[in-house]
C-alpha cells in the first residue's frame, strides 16, 4: 500500500503522490482562455476561420470557437461538452461551459466562463465588391445583329448558375456589374479563370467566335498582373431560326459544342455540320415566321392546306405518311409552303 502525501490515506495506487480523491481536487483536467476572439463580416455574415470565410451562424461559430480554444486533458475520458451564451451587447458574449467525464470511474464536472469577442471585418470577397474589382470582361456581342434582350438575360442566368455552384464548394464569385451597350453587353467579372471557362462553355453551347485581348493592371508579388477581355461574337443564326441554302430552306434545330443541326423542310431530314460551314447559308427569319394553318383534307402523301395568307386551298407534299391533326405550323417561302415537323420549339 503506498500513502498520499496530502491526506495520509493509504491507497493502492498514487497520482503525483496523491491519492484519487486528492488529485481530483487540486488538479484541473480543463483549460480555456477566458476571452476569445471571433470575426465576421458585417455585409455578408461569414465567420473567419484562420485564411477563409465560411457561411455560418453565430450559435455555431460561437461553439466551434470555444471547442477549438478548450483544452481537455486526455485523462478525463468519455467527456461530454454543454453550454450556455448570454449577449452582452451587440459585439459581447458571456459563454458558461461545462465539461463532463469520468477520471478512474469517478465523474468529474468542470465549469468555465469565456468571454466571446465579435470583431468586424469584411471579408475578401465583400471587400472586392465595395471596391468594384473585376479581373475580367466578358463581352457579349452579335454577328450582323444585336443580341435580343432574352439571349442576354439566358446569358447572364448561365453565368449566375455556375457561380452559385462553385459558392456551394466555398469558391466567392461574382459579377461586379453589368454595362448594356450598343452591340449588347460587357459583364464584369472577379475571377479571370471562371471568366475564361464560361466565355467557352457559352461558345461551345451557342457557336459563334471568340477574341481575347489583356491589359496590364499592376503588380503583385513581384508579377504583372493583366486584366483580360473575352469577347464572344455570336453568330447571325440562333436556335428555331430558319437559313436558306440556294432553293432549299432549312430549320435550325439546335446548337451544340460548335455544331448545328439542321432540318432540311423538303424531307425533315436532320444533318449536323461544323458551325463554320454556316457562313455558306442566308438568314430567312426566326419562329415568327411560323404560321397556323387549316387543314381542309389529306391523303397519305398530301395535304390541302389554307393558305393563311390568301386563304386560298393549296396541296402540299407530306414529307412522311403522318395523320396531321384540324391545324398545323406552316413556313411559307418563296411561295411555297413547308409543313413545319414540330408543334413545340
Amino acid at each position: 500500500m503506498k500513502i498520499c502525501i496530502e491526506c495520509g490515506k493509504e491507497v493502492a495506487e498514487l497520482y503525483d503522490g496523491l491519492c484519487r480523491e486528492c488529485y481530483i481536487k487540486s488538479y484541473t483536467f480543463t483549460d480555456l482562455p477566458g476571452r476569445i476572439y471571433l470575426t465576421t463580416c458585417p455585409k455578408c455574415g461569414r465567420v473567419r476561420y484562420k485564411n477563409s470565410w465560411r457561411e455560418e451562424s453565430i450559435d455555431n461559430a460561437i461553439r466551434k470557437a470555444i471547442k477549438g480554444s478548450l483544452t481537455v486533458a486526455p485523462e478525463l475520458e468519455g467527456h461530454s461538452i454543454s453550454l450556455s451564451c448570454r449577449a452582452k451587447g451587440k459585439s459581447v458574449y458571456i459563454c458558461t461551459i461545462s465539461i463532463t467525464g469520468t477520471f478512474k470511474g469517478l465523474e468529474i464536472t468542470e465549469e468555465k466562463i469565456t468571454e466571446i469577442i465579435v470583431k468586424k471585418e469584411l471579408c475578401r470577397s465583400c471587400s472586392r465588391k465595395a471596391g468594384h474589382y473585376f479581373e475580367a470582361i466578358l463581352q457579349i456581342r452579335g454577328d450582323r445583329r444585336v443580341p435580343t434582350d432574352k439571349e442576354m438575360n439566358e446569358i447572364i442566368d448561365e453565368i449566375k448558375e455556375n457561380m452559385n455552384n462553385l459558392k456551394k464548394q466555398g469558391k466567392e464569385i461574382f459579377i461586379t456589374k453589368i454595362v448594356p451597350t450598343r452591340g449588347g453587353v460587357d459583364i464584369y467579372i472577379s475571377d479571370r479563370g471562371f471568366t475564361k471557362k464560361m466565355v467557352q462553355t457559352l461558345h461551345n453551347k451557342l457557336g459563334g467566335t471568340i477574341k481575347t485581348t489583356s491589359k496590364q493592371s499592376g503588380m503583385k508579388d513581384g508579377r504583372t498582373q493583366y486584366r483580360m477581355t473575352y469577347l464572344l461574337r455570336l453568330p447571325y443564326y440562333r436556335k428555331g431560326d430558319f437559313v436558306s441554302k440556294g432553293e432549299k430552306l432549312l430549320y435550325v434545330k439546335s446548337i451544340e459544342r460548335r455544331k448545328v443541326q439542321l432540318v432540311d423542310m423538303d424531307s425533315w431530314e436532320r444533318k449536323v455540320i461544323d458551325d463554320k460551314m454556316m457562313d455558306e447559308l442566308k438568314m430567312v427569319g426566326n419562329y415568327s415566321i411560323l404560321k397556323e394553318a387549316v387543314v381542309v383534307s389529306q391523303s397519305e402523301n398530301e395535304a390541302q392546306i389554307l393558305d393563311p395568307y390568301t386563304f386560298a386551298t393549296v396541296d402540299v407534299k407530306k414529307p412522311h405518311q403522318i395523320k396531321l391533326e384540324k391545324t398545323i405550323k406552316i413556313v411559307k417561302w418563296k411561295d411555297r409552303i413547308y409543313l413545319f415537323p414540330y408543334q413545340d420549339l
